[in-house]
């Protein structure tokens, strides 16, 4: 069963937790937090592999290509319309033409790392939502 977290963002070292942002929780005590950090690893590694395909897709969005040299803002407009037209392909087969890597070769698991929390709000939100989602009455 796959559970997913409501509104909420995956973040790595470098982000703080924050009542929007989502860390796992570094050393799982229990089953529901186990479950919890196994459920952000596998979602991390599907926003991973999806950004990845987009990116190879659309060179501009990838460093290789050099970077977007412009505000945040058009910046986000960028990906977000490369975003749109890969699900416009996706949605009409259309094939990726630099794919070159085999489905088998992709990496399955990912490791995730957690991170600080300012003032506390974000770890409490955490410790609600698993519990809520991922103990004994969710699972």
């Amino acid at each position: 069963m796959v559970h997913t977290l409501p509104s909420r963002l995956q973040v790595t070292v470098g982000n703080l937790l924050e009542p929007f942002l989502m860390t796992p929780v570094t050393n799982p005590t229990n089953e529901a937090e186990e479950l919890y950090y196994r459920a952000l690893v596998r979602t991390r590694v599907i926003v991973e592999l999806t950004l990845g395909v987009v990116k190879n897709r659309f060179r501009c969005i990838h460093r290789s290509g050099g970077e977007l040299q412009y505000t945040p803002l058009r910046s986000a407009k960028i990906v977000s319309a490369c975003l749109l037209l890969h699900n416009r392909c996706v949605s009409r087969s259309i094939p990726d033409p630099n794919n070159h890597l085999p489905e088998e070769d992709m990496p399955i698991e990912a490791h995730v790392v957690g991170a600080g929390d300012r003032g506390g709000t974000g770890r409490q939100t955490r410790d609600e939502i698993i519990p809520e989602f991922y103990g004994r009455k969710g699972v």
